[in-house]
């Protein structure tokens, strides 16, 4: 069975191929489990990755899943005191 994060990084790439592809079905299919996986798994993701999810920010998100460092800045100028 695969951890939340390793079915999040799935579904952003999912979500990727589908808006590179024009794919409203899995754009669609993708965005809900995304919101519904942010609901019910609250407690397992990481704050910083929350952060992403629940600003929509899913290139970040991605990066983040995939260990990258250099993931920019955003409005809120990199801090880290994500709740």
């Amino acid at each position: 069975m695969k951890t939340i994060n390793e079915q999040l990084k799935d579904a952003l790439i999912s979500l990727e191929e589908g808006i590179s592809k024009s794919d409203a079905t899995a754009i669609t299919s993708n965005l809900g489990f995304l919101d519904q996986a942010l609901k019910n798994h609250k407690a397992e993701i990481d704050s910083e990755l929350k952060h992403y999810l629940k600003r929509r920010s899913y290139q970040k998100a991605l990066m983040y899943l995939q260990g990258q460092g250099d993931i920019p800045k955003g409005a809120c100028q990199g801090r880290k005191d994500f709740s």
